[in-house]
């Protein structure tokens, strides 16, 4: 019953967040047109400078008095405006705060500072479609003003998931300035959203290039590296960035995933130790750490982190349904299991996992028609669930029989991904918020020097595993990119005929699992054969082969060349 867990770099899809878009009180007050400040004498003025220093110091009633005062003096100050927007933000009262913000685009309706500071306010109290309008407002009125266009592409990566749209915009940027290492890396993080990971891994590159001390830039790097089943190329790019940036909390987290991709277990628990003591109000280095502990089988330890995470969340249901289930697994406490099942199902309804845990649990309990009905319920939001129909068709079925009938057990639920937390990252002045990259040549890949038997198993096991979770997560390009140029399908099939096939399956409609028995990895010249038992199974079909992997070099990564069932 023991669940398969997904390795944690899956999640990384979030971990390329464009830096964060709030309304920072240095943000909107420095925003302001230098025509506005430059009068001497002006009677507001002292009122700014404290609200100024105020907001610095996020003593925030103070610098709502400060800017008020400012404000009766001269009506007219859109700096004041402007402060009273950000000190009024800071506290909730956002009805305010826009109506402060309204104040400043009026009194300065064409200055794309305002504007950007409208925006930015917009985008934290989640109006997005308004927060787009007006970004596209201040490009409108000042075209040449890149960090609008780097605002805009951040909006839509993040909030508005729209990468496509963020990478022609960028692409712009880029062909306009192709010099500046923000646009670059803005660029870069666009593709990875968009799933183009080899072209984001050149713009990326590039950045490094044109800013080699920009630790996002390194750690944006790495993330992709890592998406592309290069986890010590990733490795590489978090330890630059954590020598740049020793507290980059968001690489110490995805350093963790590097390392358990090349099974370096016991290190990336340490990782995650230590993000957990950078990130202290965040659930995902606890989780990440469960999740690791699962898969080294040390369930005690598992238990203890998903309950430290608890402690930080108390109400974060990925945390309840996995502990859930590591409970039911190892039969402790079922009834301690069955109310953090219902916890996870209440706070997170649509999400056909947590049903099929509480259906699991409702079994062991011997319920089995609350069982069937939970079941029921995460098929009904995933029809194409084959581990929720297979239980839900043997839930008749007593356990102690059905654990003695069934050949190979229904696939237990897979967890909820965790999505860790991108830390913020202060935008530098001008325009150097989203760095980016210009294409670099690739120089002719290395011959590969002979190597022992016994380390034929560390040349593509990260790689053989990241197949499995591209395929597993049914991302067909970056599945597709781990088949190399001299790839030849079976049946001498047409290799385009065959990737428009592969696309077709990947893209309907369900969960599938892709299950690898542990495989044997043998080391002849170049090439590294890779043997193993395959479990497959989608919503209505499921199959066990032996099958084997060829894999060669192929423009300096590990691809492969050949694929058959044994």
């Amino acid at each position: 019953m023991y669940r398969t867990r997904l390795l944690p770099v899956l999640t990384l899809s979030a971990g390329l967040a464009m830096p964060a878009l709030t309304v920072r009180a240095d943000a909107v007050i420095s925003g302001t047109p230098p025509t506005l400040t430059s009068q001497p004498s002006r009677p507001d003025q002292d009122g700014i400078v404290r609200g100024q220093a105020a907001l610095r110091m996020k003593h925030f009633d103070q610098a709502e008095r400060a800017f008020g005062e400012a404000y009766e003096l001269n009506p007219r100050s859109v700096e004041a405006m402007l402060g009273l927007a950000a000190a009024t933000q800071a506290q909730g009262k956002t009805r305010l705060a826009r109506d402060w913000m309204s104040s400043a685009v009026a009194i300065a309706p064409g200055q794309a500072n305002v504007l950007q500071a409208q925006a930015r306010l917009l985008t934290e109290q989640g109006l997005l479609p308004d927060a787009e309008r007006s970004y596209h407002a201040a490009i409108a009125s000042h075209p040449g003003m890149v960090q609008l266009k780097l605002d805009l592409a951040a909006l839509y990566i993040d909030k508005l998931g729209k990468p496509g749209q963020a990478v022609d915009l960028l692409r712009e940027v880029v062909r306009q300035h192709p010099e500046m290492a923000a646009a670059q890396l803005g660029l870069g993080m666009a593709l990875s959203a968009d799933g183009k990971f080899e072209e984001a891994s050149r713009s990326l590159e590039d950045a490094v290039r044109r800013d080699p001390g920009n630790a996002v830039a390194h750690h944006a790097l790495g993330v992709v590296s890592l998406r592309q089943g290069q986890a010590e190329r990733a490795l590489v790019s978090f330890d630059k960035a954590l020598s740049l940036r020793k507290d980059f909390a968001n690489s110490v987290l995805a350093r963790g995933d590097a390392l358990q991709m090349l099974g370096r277990h016991e290190q990336a628990i340490e990782a995650y130790q230590r993000a957990a003591r950078l990130l202290p109000q965040s659930v995902v280095p606890h989780l990440q750490r469960a999740r690791a502990l699962e898969r080294m089988e040390k369930f005690a330890e598992a238990e203890a982190a998903y309950r430290e995470g608890l402690k930080v969340g108390p109400n974060d249901p990925r945390l309840a349904n996995n502990l859930a289930y590591l409970l039911a697994n190892r039969r402790l406490r079922l009834d301690e299991a069955l109310s953090l099942a219902k916890q996870a199902v209440a706070r997170d309804p649509k999400r056909a996992t947590y049903h099929d845990t509480l259906g699991v649990v409702l079994q062991l309990r011997g319920d089995e028609a609350g069982a069937r009905q939970a079941f029921e319920r995460g098929l009904a939001l995933e029809p194409g669930n084959g581990a929720l129909r297979q239980r839900l068709a043997q839930s008749a079925t007593p356990i102690a029989i059905k654990t003695a009938a069934v050949q190979t057990p229904a696939p237990a639920p897979t967890p909820a991904a965790a999505v860790p937390p991108v830390a913020p990252v202060a935008a530098p002045a001008g325009v150097a918020a989203k760095p980016a990259v210009a294409p670099v040549a690739k120089a002719a890949a290395p011959a590969v020097a002979p190597a022992a038997p016994a380390d034929a198993g560390k040349l593509v096991a990260g790689r053989l595993e990241a197949w499995r979770q591209a395929w597993e997560a049914k991302d067909s390009a970056r599945y597709l990119a781990f088949y190399g140029s001299a790839f030849v399908p079976a049946g001498n099939k047409p290799r385009a005929a065959w990737e428009t096939d592969r696309r077709a399956k990947l893209d309907k409609k369900g969960e599938i699992k892709v299950v690898l028995g542990a495989p044997s990895f043998k080391l002849e010249g170049e090439v590294v054969r890779v043997s193993f038992e395959q479990r497959y199974q989608s919503g209505n079909y499921s199959d066990v082969v032996n099958k084997q992997l060829e894999w060669v070099k192929d423009g300096g990564d590990w691809k492969i060349r050949r694929e058959a069932q044994l």
